[in-house]
Parts: C-alpha cells; structure tokens; sequence
C-alpha cells in the first residue's frame, strides 16, 4: 500500500478512538492497542505500561467527561512508513473534563501516537497526551 493509503488508514483508527472516548465506549477504546504498550498521561503515574494499566486510567477521565462531551480532533499530522508510524494531534476536550476549575468551558492538549503495523494492521504502541506548561 501507498503511504498515502496508511496514513489515511490511520487517521480512521484515531477518529474511530475518539468517537468510541466520545461514547466511553472502553473495548473500542481499548481496540487497537498494542497488550505492551506504554502510555504518558496528563495526571500521574508518570508511565503507564501495558493495556491493563492503560485501561485502569480511564476511570479518572471518565469521572469527569460526560459521554457526549468534546474529545475531537482539531488538527491532524500522520507520517507512515510501511511497519512504523507516528501521528501529531491537537484535541479538544471538555467541558467539565478536568479536576481543573479553569478547564470548566473545556481545553486543548497534544497527542502524539506510535505505531506500528502487526499482521497488516495498525496497532498503537505508544500514546502520550501533554498540555504546555502554564508558567
């Protein structure tokens, strides 16, 4: 397939992730990740290894995010090679999806994705969710 092919590939398995936190729908979620992955979030722990304890950290989201609620991608950058790739994404989430009172009308963050292609699939291997540092 054409690096065109796999990079629209995976801008429908993100916007299918999206949608499925839309509808904390969390096996959807949980889909198209790899069982060893790691993740790097917004709240502690610092890493988050392998899908069980990925699975766990959507209970704090979720206690906050109503389903429904924004979690749509704003911007999208997919650079794809033919077993690897990686994704660059502004998100914006809310409202009422944070502990923070400043993030009541909702926020914008950075997603970066690791990938990589297993059995002429696309898995993510890696996710990190990061906000600019307000100091």
């Amino acid at each position: 397939m054409s690096e065109r092919t796999e990079e629209i590939r995976i801008r429908a398995l993100l916007e299918t992730w999206a949608a499925a936190v839309r509808r904390h729908d969390l096996p959807a979620i949980l889909a198209h990740h790899e069982p060893d992955m790691i993740m790097f979030d917004l709240p502690p722990p610092l890493q988050c290894k392998g899908i069980e304890a990925y699975k766990q950290t959507w209970s704090l989201f979720f206690r906050y995010h109503k389903p429904g609620a924004a979690f749509d991608i704003e911007e999208l950058t997919v650079t794809a090679g033919q077993d690897v790739a990686f994704a660059v994404a502004i998100l914006r989430c809310g409202p009422d999806s944070s502990s923070n009172p400043k993030d009541k009308h909702g926020f914008l963050f950075r997603l970066t994705v690791g990938l990589r292609k297993v059995d002429g699939d696309w898995h993510i291997a890696h996710e990190h969710h990061s906000e600019p540092a307000s100091d």
